[in-house]
C-alpha cells in the first residue's frame, strides 16, 4: 500500500514537472528573431505598397524600430542602455508592475502598432497581427501573458507615437512644391511623368544624431560648363556614352539597385507602374541578411535594425538638404536639351 502511494506521488509530481514545462516553453519560442525579422519584412512590404517615398520610409522605418529596442532595453539593462539623452527629445517608455508581460512580445507589438499608425494599408498590417496572434495560440503563449503583452506594448506606441508627432512631419505637409527653376543648371521635372520634387522640406524634420541637417554638406557640385572637354562635360558624356555599353548583368544590377519606388512604364499609349523598394528598403535587407548569418538574438536583431534605421533617417534629411540646396539638374535633362532628345535613363 505504501508503494503504490508512493508511485501515485512520484506520478503526480512528474505530470505536474511535465505540465509546467509545457507551460513555460513558449518563452523560448517567442524569442526567435525570426519574429521580428517577419515583422520588418512586413513593413517593408507595405512600404512598397503604399509608394512611400525614400525620406518618408525612413521614418517608417525609424520610429517602430524603437519603440521595439526601448522595450529591450528596458529588458536588458545591462546590455543596452536606453536611447533617451542620446537622441533628441526622447522621453523614457513607461515601466510596469504586470508580472504577465513578455517583454520579447511586447516589443513586437510596440513595433507593429507605431508601424501600423505611420502607414496607409493598415488591412494589411491587421491581417499580419491576426497571423502574428495566432501563432501565438499554437505555441501555447497564455491568454493572460498575451494580453499583458499587447496592452503594454500599446503603451509603449503610444509614448512613441506622442514623440514622433513632434518632429515637423506633420507641419512639411502644408508648405509650398517646389517652384522650377528655369537657368539650365537647376533641377528640373522630366518625362515622361514630369513627377514634382520630393519632400523639398525635408531638412525640417527633427534629426535623431545630427547636430542639424547640414552638419556634414560634401564639397560644392562642379560648375555647369558644356564647353566640350570641361569636367562637367566630361561627367555628363559618361552618363550618357556609359548607357550603350552595359552588359546584360550589369543592366540588370543597375535595375536591382534603382530604387525609384514607382516607376511608370509608356508602351505606345499604354502605360503602366513598377513598385520598388526603397533605399533605405535595400539597407533594412542587408542587415536582415547579417542579422541572420551572424545567428544574432532576438534582442540583437532589434538593436541591429535600430542602429541602422537610425542612421538611414539622418542620412536621408543631410542628403535632401544637400540635393534641395544645389538643386544640380539631372543628366538626363541636359543630354536631352544638346544632344539626343530621345535618350532615356535605364
Amino acid at each position: 500500500m505504501k508503494t503504490k502511494k508512493s508511485f501515485y506521488i512520484v506520478l503526480s509530481l512528474l505530470l505536474i514537472n511535465c505540465s509546467l514545462e509545457r507551460d513555460i516553453a513558449y518563452i523560448e519560442k517567442v524569442q526567435d528573431p525570426e519574429f521580428f525579422q517577419n515583422a520588418m519584412q512586413n513593413l517593408t512590404d507595405i512600404i512598397v505598397y503604399d509608394i512611400f517615398s525614400p525620406p518618408v520610409a525612413s521614418r517608417v522605418y525609424l520610429y517602430p524600430t524603437i519603440a521595439a529596442y526601448e522595450v529591450m532595453a528596458l529588458k536588458y539593462p545591462i546590455k543596452y542602455n536606453s536611447l533617451v539623452g542620446q537622441i533628441k527629445e526622447l522621453n523614457p517608455i513607461a515601466v510596469s508592475s504586470d508580472k504577465n508581460i513578455n517583454y520579447h512580445l511586447a516589443s513586437l507589438y510596440a513595433f507593429n502598432t507605431v508601424g501600423k499608425a505611420l502607414i496607409f494599408s493598415e488591412d494589411k498590417m491587421n491581417l499580419f497581427l491576426e497571423a502574428f496572434k495566432s501563432d501565438l495560440v499554437k505555441l501555447n503563449v497564455p491568454r493572460k501573458v498575451m494580453r499583458a503583452s499587447e496592452k503594454y506594448g500599446a503603451e509603449v506606441a503610444d509614448s512613441i507615437l506622442e514623440w514622433a508627432s513632434k518632429d515637423m512631419y506633420n507641419q512639411t505637409r502644408t508648405y509650398p512644391k517646389y517652384t522650377i527653376k528655369e537657368e539650365d543648371r537647376f533641377w528640373k521635372p522630366t518625362p515622361p511623368d514630369y513627377m514634382d520634387g520630393i519632400e523639398p522640406h525635408w531638412k525640417e524634420i527633427r534629426t535623431m544624431i545630427l547636430d542639424s541637417s547640414n552638419q556634414f554638406s560634401p564639397k560644392d557640385p562642379l560648375p555647369i560648363d558644356m564647353k566640350e572637354g570641361s569636367p562637367f562635360q566630361k561627367e555628363l558624356m559618361e552618363v550618357f556614352e556609359v548607357t550603350n555599353q552595359l552588359s546584360e548583368e550589369q543592366i540588370n544590377i543597375a535595375k536591382f539597385w534603382d530604387c525609384n519606388p514607382y516607376v511608370t512604364h509608356h508602351r505606345g499609349h499604354a502605360m503602366f507602374a513598377t513598385k520598388k523598394i526603397t533605399p533605405g528598403g535595400h539597407w533594412i535587407g542587408i542587415t536582415a541578411i547579417a542579422s541572420r548569418q551572424s545567428k544574432s538574438t532576438f534582442d540583437e536583431t532589434i538593436n541591429a535594425f535600430t542602429n541602422v534605421s537610425i542612421a538611414l533617417f539622418d542620412g536621408f534629411i543631410g542628403c535632401w538638404d544637400e540635393k534641395w540646396e544645389t538643386l544640380v539638374v539631372r543628366p538626363e535633362t541636359l543630354i536631352n536639351q544638346f544632344y539626343d532628345e530621345e535618350w532615356l535613363p535605364l
